[in-house]
C-alpha cells in the first residue's frame, strides 16, 4: 500500500546539493518531522536502542539513542560555510568513520547527486516509492512534502536493522534546481 508524503505547513527553503554539509558531531536540530524506530542491540544484555529519522528543512538528521541518550547524531543538512565540524560530501565515494555508538564501531556514508532532465514531480514520486519498497512497511519510513513547488520533499528510510549492522537511506528533492540527492549510511559493529 503506497503512502502519501506528510504535507508540512512549512515553506521550502531554497537550497541546493551545493549547500549540503556532512557531520557526526552536529547538536540536534529541532524537527520538523520525526518517526521513531526500535532497533536491535548489538549487546546481549542490550539498553534499549531507538533509531530516530528526522527532517530538519529539507535535509535530515538520524538519531541512534541508547536507553535515553543520544549515542549517534548524523546530520546531512544545510549548515553553512563556516559550519564547524562538518564537511561537503565527497560525491558518490564511501567515507567511513571509526568510534564508539552504542556498540557500533563503524560508521559507512555515501552521497550522490542525480539532475533529473524532464519531469521532476514524477522522479521525486519514484523516489516515494523505492523509499517505502526498501522500508517495507510505513513505520520504517518517513517522508515530508513542502508546500509551494511540486516534487518538494525530504524522505528516510530504514533499510536494514539487525545486531550487527543497522542501514538507513535519504532522498532529499531539490526541484527548484531539478536535483535529487541520495544518501545510504550505515552503523556496523567490527572487531
Amino acid at each position: 500500500m503506497r503512502t502519501l508524503p506528510r504535507p508540512l505547513d512549512v515553506a521550502f527553503t531554497d537550497t541546493s546539493s551545493e549547500a549540503l554539509r556532512f557531520s557526526l558531531a552536529h547538536d540536534r536540530i529541532a524537527p520538523l518531522a520525526t518517526r521513531v524506530i526500535d532497533v536491535p542491540s548489538r549487546t546481549k544484555t542490550p539498553a534499549p536502542l531507538a533509531l530516530e529519522l528526522t527532517v530538519i528543512g529539507s535535509s535530515h538528521q538520524v538519531i541512534l539513542r541508547e536507553a535515553n541518550s543520544d549515542a549517534l547524531i548524523e546530520t546531512f543538512a544545510c549548515l553553512g560555510e563556516d559550519a564547524r565540524d562538518s564537511a561537503r560530501p565527497d560525491w558518490g565515494r564511501e567515507s567511513v568513520r571509526h568510534g564508539q555508538w552504542a556498540g557500533f564501531t563503524q560508521h559507512r556514508f555515501t552521497a550522490t547527486r542525480t539532475t533529473v532532465h524532464g519531469d521532476f514531480p514524477t522522479a521525486a514520486a519514484e523516489v516515494l516509492a523505492t523509499g517505502e519498497n526498501l522500508a517495507v512497511t510505513a513505520e520504517n519510513h518517513l517522508s515530508v512534502a513542502f508546500p509551494g513547488q511540486a516534487g518538494a520533499l525530504t524522505a528516510l528510510a530504514l533499510t536494514r536493522a539487525e545486531p550487527g549492522r543497522i542501514g538507513w537511506q535519504s532522498w532529499h528533492c531539490y526541484p527548484q534546481h531539478e536535483e535529487i540527492v541520495h544518501s545510504s549510511s550505515e552503523l556496523r559493529w567490527s572487531v
